[in-house]
């Protein structure tokens, strides 16, 4: 499972979400797990009942108002019993607000970091959990290839020397986006979006058998690649068999499970003869309509069975 600390937060966000460490150094290497946060205003007052010591503290103005209308010994009882956990992660104070003393101590003698930010509880909340997601999201390294086509994300799988690469060596030079080659980092977001990206050591790289390395953003320019896209189509390659029957009409429906996430999966058998970047944009045409609630399979049959029934009444 992803983990992600304290200290990562601070060097990779401090710029873009105005953080500052104020106490709590020693504890940098706090692991934050999870990536919802929590507003401790109901601890303030006392009820402890399922309380979420695992996630991001975030006091605002109203919790930071009632905490400092407390005296200074119940303030250090309460923050005492909230950040001793062993799961706390860190404290956030929102709109630059100043820490009390109490908040001080707390934090220097357990060594949970507090931080404090600039910004206001509910645009920092949205910046965090964001941040938080792509951080912790489950993911999972695939072999194969993501391209963008009409604006749709197309994972090409298939084994090794089926086509792949130069299957989207086409699809870039007809005017599509290249994600990544070889190995996809997919991401499981919220909202059960999957989210495909290349490896940062061969971004907008492609290998093609014959040819070599391809650097595709300097050869074909900066609108023929994309850092990232949602996957909304598996197009699976494969060896022409004739004894095999594939689908021609098109009235199955077929998926691939990624990350535990069913995505629709299209079984192309690679030929002599086919042109396989125009059978990928067809597919990713066909699956946009399909996306729309219109499928021509279905239509056509819909279209012969009420032919049937009106030739069946004469």
């Amino acid at each position: 499972m992803p983990v992600l600390d304290v200290g990562t937060l601070l060097r990779e966000k401090s710029d873009d979400l105005k953080l500052e460490l104020v106490a709590g150094e020693g504890g940098l290497g706090r692991k934050i797990t999870v990536a919802d946060i929590n507003r401790p205003g109901l601890a303030f007052t006392g009820y402890f009942e399922h309380f979420p010591y695992e996630r991001t503290q975030v006091i605002g103005i109203s919790e930071n108002t009632y905490l400092n209308n407390l005296g200074y010994e119940k303030q250090v009882e309460l923050l005492n019993k909230i950040f001793s956990h062993q799961n706390s992660t860190c404290c956030i104070l929102t709109r630059n607000l100043e820490p009390s003393d109490a908040m001080m101590k707390v934090f220097s003698e357990l060594q949970v970091p507090l931080l404090k930010t600039t910004l206001n509880s509910s645009s920092f909340m949205g910046d965090l959990i964001y941040y938080f997601d792509g951080k912790l999201a489950p993911s999972v390294k695939i072999h194969g290839v993501l391209t963008n086509v009409y604006g749709l994300g197309v994972l090409l799988v298939g084994k090794a020397g089926i086509g792949k690469s130069e299957c989207a060596l086409e699809l870039v030079k007809r005017g599509h986006m290249l994600v990544a080659d070889d190995i996809v980092d997919i991401k499981k977001r919220a909202g059960r979006m999957l989210i495909g990206s290349g490896l940062e050591i061969t971004k907008h790289l492609i290998e093609v058998r014959g040819v070599g390395i391809i650097d595709v953003k300097n050869l074909f320019g900066i609108g023929s690649i994309l850092d990232d896209s949602i996957i909304e189509l598996v197009i699976r390659l494969e060896e022409w068999e004739s004894v095999k029957k594939y689908e021609r009409v098109g009235m199955e429906e077929y998926f691939t499970e990624i990350l535990s996430v069913s995505v629709p999966e299209v079984t192309i058998p690679v030929g002599p003869g086919r042109n396989l970047a125009v059978l990928v944009e067809t597919a990713s045409l066909n699956q946009r309509l399909k996306n729309k609630g219109h499928y021509t399979a279905k239509d056509l049959s819909g279209r012969l069975q009420k032919a049937i029934l009106e030739q069946e009444k004469k």
